[in-house]
C-alpha cells in the first residue's frame, strides 16, 4: 500500500522497530498490520484517495462542501445535503 505522510520533509518512518524510507514518488510503500498503524495514526493517508465520487453539502452561498457542520468558503453552519 502506498501512503502518503503529512509532513513533506519526512524522509524515513519507523513501525514495530521496521524503518522504512520514502520511495522516489514521495510515497511510504507499506503493508500489512505496519499500513494499518501508520492509518490509524492519522498523519498518513491512502496515495490516490479523491472525493470524486464523494456527495457534499451545499451552502446557501452555492458552495459544496465536504465539511457538513460549516461552509469553507463563507462561514455558514446550515447546509443541505446534495
Amino acid at each position: 500500500m502506498k501512503l502518503i505522510g503529512s509532513d513533506r520533509g519526512l524522509k524515513q518512518v519507523e513501525v514495530n522497530g521496521k524503518v522504512i524510507d520514502r520511495s522516489r514518488d514521495g510515497t511510504f510503500h507499506v503493508s500489512g498490520a505496519d499500513a494499518a498503524v501508520l492509518r490509524k495514526s492519522g498523519d498518513f493517508g491512502v496515495s490516490g484517495t479523491t472525493f470524486t465520487g464523494a456527495r457534499g453539502f451545499r451552502c446557501v452561498c452555492g458552495f459544496v462542501s465536504v465539511y457538513r457542520d460549516h461552509c469553507g468558503k463563507c462561514g455558514a453552519t446550515e447546509l443541505s445535503p446534495e
